[in-house]
């Protein structure tokens, strides 16, 4: 059995490797644009303390929007660089919720932990490694 081979033009030649090279390139461009991009804005997290308590959920607020963190779970998104205002507090809670604010840079990771104070008030401590 013999096979012919069939000598290719120029233009097929060209037309094929155009269309390898637009396919490639949508794909790298898609992948990209799925992944969150981190210009413009800075890592938050925000890990609770095994002394808040297994059934009580962390209440944090971040300018205004509301975020509630289980026991066993953690705050851990990007927030937009400049200043914002973090509010912590538990239901129930008979003191005043404990506010902080926070100037983020493009690219920095801020890490905090939620802690039970000796009078029962939850407040932000700036945690000494990232997780």
């Amino acid at each position: 059995m013999l096979i012919k081979f069939r000598p290719m033009n120029l233009k097929s030649v060209f037309v094929r490797v155009f269309a390898i090279l637009a396919f490639a390139i949508a794909i790298c461009w898609s992948s990209q644009a799925a992944q969150p991009s981190s210009t413009g804005s800075g890592r938050l997290v925000v890990q609770r303390s095994p002394a808040i308590g297994s059934s009580t959920f962390l209440k944090l607020s971040i300018d205004g929007e509301v975020h509630n963190i289980q026991a066993g779970s953690r705050y851990d998104q990007l927030i937009p660089a400049g200043h914002h205002v973090l509010i912590v507090d538990t239901p129930g809670n008979q003191h005043k919720p404990t506010s902080m604010e926070l100037t983020v840079d493009p690219g920095m990771t801020y890490a905090f932990t939620a802690v039970r104070g000796s009078d029962q008030g939850v407040s932000l401590q700036r945690s000494r490694k990232t997780p």
